[in-house]
């Protein structure tokens, strides 16, 4: 598409820009996600992607741009169904859930009190090391993901799911709006009828209303299916990031039919 490629994701070749990438875009509004500090931008990045990058690839795709190389965008996706595992079917996101709650703790080690035991295991003890480095306020925010992680996670109907990408500078110009539309002309099954997406939203960035705005041919796109507030970050956190006092994880579905003649008309 001009100047920018299109492909599947590669995992060696890709996974620390993708991840890179997931860390600038992690708050509202598009900005780099200052709790977890750069340096385990990787390690968050493999937190969100993971479950995707690892179980999911046909769905996983990235950007570049054509004259530099650079990766600019990407797109994580599922079909959304149940997932046979050793204790039976599970529904996917309770699945990509536990997923990712286990990525975190092979990063970052076992978040909970044997955290803070180094001599618990050598392993453990350089991850604890690897942690504390990130500061205090990281280790505040591994603990409350682990404590209040499923609370504040919005529920998703069995639907196909997707997240994506973009970096600054390269928005505009219909990457999205393309990534989305190639995920979805892959869900070539019919029962596929509805997609759905996670987003976090809060009045200093990205509100709801963003979405709420948004029509085809004089129809809502999405609907609200689900909305918590999240307490990750403090009041003085809000306030210096401009995020407004209240964040919120909200799940939105939309009808595929209607999402897919949006992006081709943003195309």
């Amino acid at each position: 598409m001009g100047s920018y490629g299109f492909r599947r994701y590669e995992h060696e070749r890709d996974e620390k820009d993708v991840c890179e990438l997931c860390w600038k875009n992690a708050l509202p509004g598009g900005r780099p996600f200052p709790l977890i500090p750069e340096a385990g931008a990787v390690s968050f990045g493999r937190v969100v992607t993971g479950p995707f990058a690892k179980y999911a690839r046909d769905f996983f795709y990235v950007v570049n741009e054509l004259s530099s190389g650079e990766l600019v965008g990407y797109l994580t996706g599922a079909e959304g169904g149940p997932v046979k595992t050793k204790e039976g079917e599970l529904p996917w996101m309770l699945w990509r859930d536990r997923v990712a709650q286990q990525i975190a703790e092979d990063e970052f080690g076992e978040i909970s009190s044997r955290l803070w035991i180094p001599a618990w295991r050598f392993v453990e003890g350089v991850k604890l090391l690897y942690t504390i480095s990130l500061g205090p306020r990281a280790m505040q925010f591994l603990l409350h993901a682990k404590r209040s992680h499923e609370q504040e996670m919005p529920e998703m109907p069995p639907c196909p799911e997707f997240h994506f990408q973009v970096a600054k500078g390269h928005r505009g110009r219909g990457i999205g709006g393309k990534l989305i539309d190639y995920f979805l002309r892959q869900l070539t099954a019919k029962k596929f009828k509805e997609i759905g997406a996670q987003v976090t939203v809060c009045e200093g960035q990205t509100p709801l209303a963003h979405y709420a705005r948004m029509t085809v041919r004089g129809a809502k796109l999405w609907r609200i299916y689900d909305r918590r507030e999240t307490a990750m970050y403090t009041a003085d956190e809000k306030r210096a990031w401009a995020l407004g006092p209240v964040v919120e994880n909200v799940t939105l579905v939309a009808e595929k039919k209607r999402l897919l003649a949006f992006v081709r008309s943003d195309c």
